[in-house]
């Protein structure tokens, strides 16, 4: 080969390796140019998360019922790790876990975990220095976090709720989690050689935006009331759960709304799923006599209204509706209209549904709320149901004016009670007083009337029926010494599996608001199968009676009084 042939064949090896050497550099310059630039921000950068903390829980008088603390995360990417025992050992030396039980999830878990969670912030900067000397902070991952703290545990838990991982899951966390959460920011740092970061003011950054403050309507005082008096009645009558409800008669915020047993917010995974929802606004329940309401506010709207007040009732035996069997625990003779009630017979308003209209009664269900979620600002509330005008058979109609075969909750039946004390007004029920987003009110609650049901003559009447049932009915252990409750008992068989109705097991309520003349509280009371006795007197309104007192006695020790004005000699 002559020397003109070699120099060209060299011209042509350093042409070519100049033209893939510049397509090289194009595809670097244009192609992979975002991949490469990534890879070396990663080298270069970090991108460290800023928590928005997350808004508080507050109760009326702005008293944390949820806030926060800072702790830390530890996460672990397995297929990272180089040396599992030694990592192992290392975290088992600050006692987060025994040492064979972090190898077994290293070997056994391949994608990015929480190993755990919400640990002390000071142990974990330790770790975290730790890990980097070591080295191994690119597959154990210690990250700031924040911890939901419930001060008042199961006293309130069903309400508050409690957070997840990333997101509240039951009560207000869920229910109001966009707003409490914010929105988390990010800052950028400067990497060096050795891996340290350091921050570099021209280098992008978002602030985070905290999460708003909820403030509820709930007295801290009156919840630790009801909640320490219906653990008490729970565990003495060895019932299966109760509830109380306490509202402020004037506008129909909730004052109190407890359930025993309860479960620990900061340990939820250890309780049933059914505990984590509050009773009086989540389930629905036979009410048994505490729904005759319905049909006395029927009678007295009637167009047989006048002839209904004047005549007289032979209760004294027991009637057949379609060959089927109605009878009174008690022999109450003959009785008047007001009697029915005061003394709640079955037989006496299985009587009035005879000469009542089924679609009346329809009606003056719907009209009270029933079968109607109330709006309250919470999640999971239960309808209720009431049988169709057609549906009512004359059986049936009996059945459900004595409060069987209808369903309500709890909260139900406490608004439709709380139009009785509002003069006839059916009130909203409300939970949230505000809510505050950077020490600005964004949100406010207020009362809200939703329809007229009753005119005040009617109420008035009713007011009458329901004060003498405390007094000479069923209620008298609701009775307070120096004003005057109104209120009605309801004892509710409960079904069997094999849908006929118990007669040991019951479902008990009591709902009563005082005083008499101008309603401040209102509180409704719930116990499901008590042993050792059959009826609402003895369980739910002696209930009643210690949480009114102990209400009284915290807002006025001195006088134990509301207003001098309207106590009953």
């Amino acid at each position: 080969m002559n020397s003109i042939k070699r120099v060209k064949i060299v011209k042509f090896i350093l042409s070519l390796a100049f033209i893939t050497l510049f397509i090289y550099i194009f595809m670097l310059q244009t192609f992979y140019a975002k991949k490469y630039d990534l890879q070396a921000k990663r080298q270069q950068t970090d991108s460290i998360p800023l928590l928005a903390e997350r808004g508080r829980i507050l109760d009326t008088k702005f008293r944390p019922l949820v806030y926060n603390q800072l702790c830390s995360s530890i996460r672990i990417l397995p297929k990272y790790v180089r040396c599992r025992d030694s990592v192992a050992t290392l975290l088992a030396s600050y006692e987060l876990k025994p040492e064979n039980e972090i190898i077994d999830e290293l070997n056994t878990k391949s994608r990015l975990f929480w190993f755990k969670k919400f640990i002390d912030y000071q142990v974990a900067n330790r770790l975290k220095n730790d890990l980097h000397h070591r080295q191994f902070d690119n597959s154990v991952i210690v990250a700031d976090d924040i911890k939901r703290i419930y001060p008042f545990g199961s006293s309130i838990a069903s309400v508050t709720g409690f957070m997840g991982d990333e997101a509240g899951l039951s009560g207000l966390e869920f229910a109001f989690d966009s707003i409490l959460k914010g929105k988390p920011g990010w800052i950028i740092l400067q990497k060096d050689a050795t891996g340290n970061d350091y921050y570099w003011p021209s280098y992008p950054q978002v602030q985070p935006i905290n999460g708003s403050d909820v403030v509820l309507t709930i007295d801290l005082e009156m919840q630790e009331i009801a909640y320490k008096n219906l653990a008490k009645c729970v565990d003495s009558f060895q019932a299966i759960r109760g509830s109380v409800l306490i509202l402020d008669a004037n506008d129909g915020s909730i004052l109190a709304m407890c359930d025993y047993p309860d479960f620990d917010p900061q340990n939820y995974r250890d309780y049933p799923s059914n505990l984590w929802t509050p009773f009086a606004i989540s389930d629905e329940f036979e009410p048994g006599s505490v729904y005759k309401l319905v049909i006395c506010a029927t009678a007295l709207t009637s167009n047989a209204k006048d002839t209904l007040l004047e005549r007289k009732y032979d209760v004294s035996k027991n009637i057949l509706i379609s060959g089927k069997k109605i009878k009174d625990v008690h022999n109450n003779g003959v009785i008047t209209f007001d009697d029915i009630f005061i003394k709640s017979s079955n037989i006496g308003v299985s009587l009035l549904s005879q000469m009542l209209s089924a679609q009346d009664f329809y009606l003056m269900e719907r009209c009270f709320g029933l079968s109607f979620p109330t709006g309250i600002e919470m999640s999971g509330e239960a309808n209720g149901f009431v049988d169709r005008p057609n549906q009512l058979t004359q059986l049936r109609f009996a059945n459900n004016a004595f409060g069987q075969g209808v369903r309500a909750t709890l909260l139900q039946l406490s608004v439709a009670y709380l139009s009785i004390a509002r003069d006839g007004q059916l009130l909203k029920p409300y939970i949230i007083k505000q809510i505050i987003n950077d020490d600005k009110v964004v949100y406010r609650g207020e009362k809200k009337m939703v329809r007229q049901v009753l005119d005040e003559k009617t109420v008035l009447m009713i007011k009458d029926i329901l004060a003498r049932a405390v007094t000479d009915g069923t209620g008298q252990a609701a009775a307070l010494d120096e004003y005057q409750v109104c209120g009605k008992t309801g004892t509710a068989q409960k079904l069997e599996p094999n849908g006929r109705y118990s007669d040991k097991k019951s479902l008990m309520t009591f709902i009563g608001f005082f005083p008499k003349d101008n309603p401040k509280y209102l509180i409704a009371t719930f116990v499901d199968e008590p042993k050792f006795t059959r009826f609402a007197g003895s369980v739910t309104c002696p209930l009643f009676k210690k949480i009114a007192n102990e209400i009284l006695r915290a807002e006025n020790p001195k006088t134990n009084q509301i207003n001098n004005d309207i106590v009953i000699h």
